[in-house]
């Protein structure tokens, strides 16, 4: 493996639709339809729940439903992009390590369970940006700004997904913020050009 061309991604909201998935459990578990508020990255105030329902859902769905969490239309295509720059991509998540494997199921073989980290939901972002100058990844892509912010210096590209979510830090600068996770594979190969890695 070729360690300057490490790629790392993180799967909710990047690889994997954990809003659509997450607001189904919530429907099934408190037997109504979800109706999304605001914009806010907290699950229970984007859909106006109360604390209890909001434990009642998070109950549930760590019981099983981490395994069935459905990939993004874009997901295959991205992991594709990066492998045929050469990359070996790794999934660094922020679930607890009980559901490594459920994480596997949900990958579909997309990044193989030896690839993915999982740092705990209640993780500090400085744990992601450890975990990637552990990997001795050059790129990272995330859609919260915190993991981002905190990989500045763990990586040469750190790029946030920016998904419009409220109520979270601004990206800092040397963070590059796109709104389209096939713009990420673009920015890998021109990191990759300037400073002569390319395959």
């Amino acid at each position: 493996m070729n360690a300057f061309r490490v790629i790392a991604l993180d799967v909710d909201g990047v690889l994997g639709d954990f809003e659509t998935h997450w607001r189904e459990c919530a429907e099934e578990v408190l037997g109504r339809p979800m109706l999304k508020v605001n914009e806010q990255h907290n699950m229970g105030l984007r859909y106006g729940l109360t604390g209890k329902e909001v434990d009642a859902v998070w109950r549930d769905f760590h019981a099983d439903e981490w395994g069935s969490l459905p990939l993004y239309g874009h997901a295959s295509e991205l992991v594709l992009a990066l492998e045929d720059l050469g990359c070996t991509v790794w999934a660094v998540t922020s679930i607890d390590v009980q559901h490594r494997a459920a994480r596997a199921e949900s990958l579909a073989g997309l990044i193989p369970a030896g690839r993915i980290v999982c740092v705990g939901h209640a993780a500090h972002a400085s744990a992601k940006a450890n975990v990637l100058r552990d990997l001795g990844a050059v790129a990272f892509l995330d859609d919260h700004p915190a993991n981002t912010n905190a990989a500045i210096g763990s990586v040469s590209l750190s790029v946030l997904l920016d998904r419009g979510y409220h109520g979270l830090e601004a990206p800092e600068y040397g963070v590059t913020v796109i709104d389209d996770a096939m713009d990420f594979p673009v920015l890998v190969e021109q990191l990759m050009k300037r400073t002569g890695r390319a395959a």
